[in-house]
């Protein structure tokens, strides 16, 4: 194969692949259409040459020449097509034409003229294989002045749509424009270079990758889409050159100087030399790529886009403070649309039910376009989700349009948005960023979405981060207004007795003002200082102390209660007293026990009236027949037995009122409580087996010493269970147990001499029988209050009395058809006690 036709047909095959490649990139597009049809007046130029290379007549020779001459015109006026196709995206094919006609016409008289001798009247051949020599005619003064008039006309005027154009169209104008000025210097320079070495006819060699590197550079802004900026391409490319011919020539002049030292050394050392060009080209490859980066840099000064080292350094600064979300937000969103030259920024977070909520908005051109919410199933999030990677609306443009890159292109028209960005954390989609347009009308590059990306992971973080410095603060709030609007006061100390907490109850009920930082536990009313700093020292919770402490001229009663609170480590932070303001509870207790003491009285009254009542009634009648039946010995005898019965009736019911009036004072002793249990229990031994009763014996408790008068408490116990058997069938069942109970509001209430008690000995006496009803079970402790048929209702009311004197009380728990249980709680005797009762 001829060697001059080897660049030619690489040229013809990479242009053919990059022609259906960049068509089918977006075949629907006019300028990919358009790129596809430039590719075939470059194959016919490349063709053209083709022919010239390898032909063997004059006459074939002839016609390459004036075929690739043809094709060069129509390649200038098929780049304006290419021109009007990115300007007019949205024309018909019809008005771009409609607006090339003239360029089509002239196009059309230049490859006429490209037909006849009067532009080309032979072509030498060269016996030495070279290109043929062309001998033009005077129509070439007519094609170069038409040329020349068709590129200067094209420059212009891709200068001046280049002006009105933004975003990818704007750069897809800059690639058309610079690529073509590129390639010309660029080669124009390799010309001159090469003319010293090569002969000038050989240098056709570089025309088709002329041609093919200009496609290249054009394919690039057509058809990719992660479009980078033309500065920032180009900076890149002339890097790349510059670094290529320095460590070329370095290359080349370290073989020169070794291959040289040795061969004047009678030494053959090619290879050796090779060997040490490549280390010493090694060794200067680092430094080499910072000095073609730094002239790179001035030669491109505009074209760095986003400083993003200058706009990390801001973001950096504003995601580490911690502040809220709203503010973070914010500020976020400020840096961003100033680095990247917008005035649109909306920020949208993950809510609660999956849906993204708007949380943040600066300066938006059209707010009423903007949703408040994207739904989790739409397009825009389920892109976003899936690829990870940011949205760009030039770039959906320029790539197939498929049904789903048509929805989300809807959607970001919709949100007014030129670029969307997703922002992950822990692997899941948490928000979206959306930017407007450029405000310089320049596209949102690669350069720029990955610094972009970059940032919103960051953050991803700083929102977490945010979220949980929120969450603190409404916790904080949320917890001053609960603590501030308690009916009860609360009081907390620390370690060392400063006052940490004082709400408004506080306050209250303690008639002080609120407490300010350096106040201690001292300022708090004696009862009060006493119970939290007992917590303080001893670590153990004080619950339902009751006190009372003066607050102006009246007495103030509280009931309050402390614990200790500790810190992560579990060390001690301090104690917590709340208190209860009772003192209205007081007087109502007062006023219930007199209303009480009126009502027992009534009561008390009723009863004694129908007591007596019935046996005056008796001894009234007879008294009324004595006067008529005195004579009848038999009437006598009646009247003078019934006398007695009724007199005796009323004295037995005079003596239970008066030991329920003024009950006997106990004599306490030590003893034992199950002892007097098992006595009893003998006592009612033959009436239980008569019915039948099943005795269950518990005896739980590990002490039953308490001090009693072991008489009054028998009479007490014996009361109970003969009221448990007459309330019980044949067959019942008496459960008598007993159990220590401590550490309870109930227990705490209990006194012996003053004292109060920490333990006491609780006595339960339970039946099988019917019950009681939940109306009857707040009276069975009133006088003359019975459900029996027969019986004065005062031996439940004097038990009552009996336990109240040795310093117990009673409790009752009844369930109709279940059974009544009686619990009796006495405190115990411990030693010390003892002895102060001694």
């Amino acid at each position: 194969m001829n060697p001059n036709a080897v660049p030619a047909i690489t040229a013809m095959v990479v242009q053919l692949a990059l022609g259906i490649a960049v068509f089918y990139a977006n075949p629907k597009r006019r300028s990919n259409q358009c790129f596809l049809l430039l590719t075939i007046v470059i194959l016919a130029w490349l063709t053209g040459l083709l022919i010239a290379f390898l032909s063997r007549t004059e006459l074939t020779a002839r016609l390459g020449i004036r075929q690739a001459s043809a094709a060069g015109f129509a390649y200038l006026a098929t780049i304006n097509l290419l021109r009007l196709s990115i300007a007019g995206e949205r024309e018909s094919w019809r008005t771009i034409l409609k607006s090339s006609r003239i360029w089509l016409f002239a196009a059309a008289i230049i490859i006429a003229l490209c037909q006849t001798s009067f532009f080309l009247g032979q072509a030498r051949l060269s016996p030495n294989g070279t290109a043929p020599s062309p001998v033009y005619g005077p129509g070439i003064y007519v094609y170069a002045t038409a040329f020349a008039a068709a590129a200067i006309f094209l420059i212009i005027s891709s200068i001046r749509g280049f002006r009105f154009t933004t975003g990818s169209q704007r750069v897809e104008y800059a690639f058309v424009l610079f690529g073509g000025l590129f390639t010309l210097a660029l080669f124009v320079l390799l010309y001159q270079v090469l003319r010293f070495f090569i002969d000038p006819r050989k240098t056709l060699w570089f025309a088709p990758s002329r041609v093919l590197v200009f496609s290249l550079v054009v394919a690039y802004g057509v058809a990719t889409r992660k479009l980078m900026e033309v500065g920032l391409f180009f900076r890149r490319i002339t890097a790349y050159l510059v670094l290529t011919a320095y460590i070329l020539t370095l290359y080349a002049a370290i073989w020169w100087l070794v291959a040289t030292a040795l061969r004047s050394s009678g030494t053959n050392g090619r290879s050796l030399a090779h060997l040490l060009a490549a280390v010493a080209v090694a060794f200067a490859m680092a430094p080499a790529r910072g000095f073609s980066q730094n002239l790179a840099d001035k030669l491109f000064v505009r074209a760095r886009g986003l400083d993003f080292r200058v706009t990390m350094s801001k973001a950096a600064a504003i995601l580490q403070s911690v502040t809220i979300l709203p503010e973070l937000l914010r500020r976020f969103a400020s840096t961003i649309g100033e680095a990247v030259g917008t005035d649109t920024v909306t920020i949208y977070l993950k809510g609660k039910r999956g849906d993204f909520v708007r949380r943040f908005s600066v300066n938006a051109d059209n707010p009423a376009r903007l949703t408040s919410q994207l739904s989790a199933d739409g397009p825009l999030v389920q892109w976003l989700s899936s690829l990870r990677e940011p949205l760009i609306l030039d770039e959906l443009h320029r790539i197939r349009p498929t049904p789903a890159v048509k929805l989300v292109k809807e959607r970001l028209e919709e949100l007014n948005a030129a670029a969307a960005l997703g922002i992950f954390a822990r692997e899941h989609l948490v928000g979206i960023m959306l930017l407007g347009a450029r405000l310089s009308g320049r596209i949102y590059g690669s350069m720029e979405q990955d610094a972009l990306q970059v940032l919103c992971g960051q953050l991803a973080v700083a929102i977490d981060n945010a979220e949980l410095f929120t969450e603190v603060q409404n916790a904080k709030l949320y917890n001053e207004t609960l603590v501030q609007n308690l009916t009860t006061g609360v009081v907390a100390a620390d370690t060392d007795g400063k006052i940490t907490v004082f709400n408004h109850e506080a306050e209250s009920i303690t008639g002080l003002t609120r407490i300010s930082r350096g106040r201690i536990v001292d300022d708090l009313p004696g009862p009060l200082r006493t119970i939290i700093r007992t917590t303080l020292a001893t670590g153990e919770r004080q619950e339902d102390r009751e006190a009372s402490f003066p607050v102006g001229e009246d007495e103030v009663y509280v009931r309050a209660s402390s614990a200790i609170f500790r810190g992560q480590e579990r060390e001690l932070l301090g104690a917590l007293m709340v208190i209860t303001d009772i003192t209205t509870l007081k007087k109502m207790e007062q006023q219930i026990r007199r209303s009480d003491r009126l009502a027992s009285l009534g009561t008390l009254s009723a009863g004694m009236a129908h007591e007596i009542k019935n046996p005056l009634v008796s001894i009234k009648t007879f008294a009324q027949l004595l006067p008529e039946r005195y004579a009848e010995s038999d009437f006598r005898e009646t009247f003078s037995g019934l006398i007695v019965h009724e007199i005796n009736r009323i004295d037995s019911l005079v003596n239970q009122l008066l030991r329920f009036a003024r009950p006997t004072k106990p004599l306490l002793r030590p003893m034992h409580v199950h002892d007097i249990l098992e006595k009893t229990l003998l006592l009612v031994q033959h009436r239980l087996y008569q019915k039948e009763i099943k005795v269950v014996r518990s005896w739980t408790a590990s002490t039953d010493r308490i001090r009693a008068d072991s008489d009054q408490l028998e009479q007490v116990f014996l009361n109970f269970f003969l009221n448990a058997m007459d309330a019980m069938k044949r067959g019942g069942e008496l459960t008598v147990a007993t159990k220590i109970r401590a550490g309870d509001p109930l227990i705490s209430q209990l006194s012996v001499n003053g004292t109060q008690v920490e333990e006491a000995l609780c006595i339960s006496i339970g039946d099988t029988g019917d019950g009681i009803k939940p109306a009857d079970i707040a009276h069975v402790f009133d006088p003359f209050f019975t459900t029996k048929d027969h019986g004065t209702g005062l031996g439940l009311s004097v038990v009552h009395g009996i336990v109240q004197e040795h310093g117990g009380v009673i409790e009752v728990e009844s369930e109709l058809s279940k059974g009544t249980t009686f619990i009796i709680y006495l405190p115990l005797a411990r030693e010390a006690q003892e002895v102060v009762a001694a």
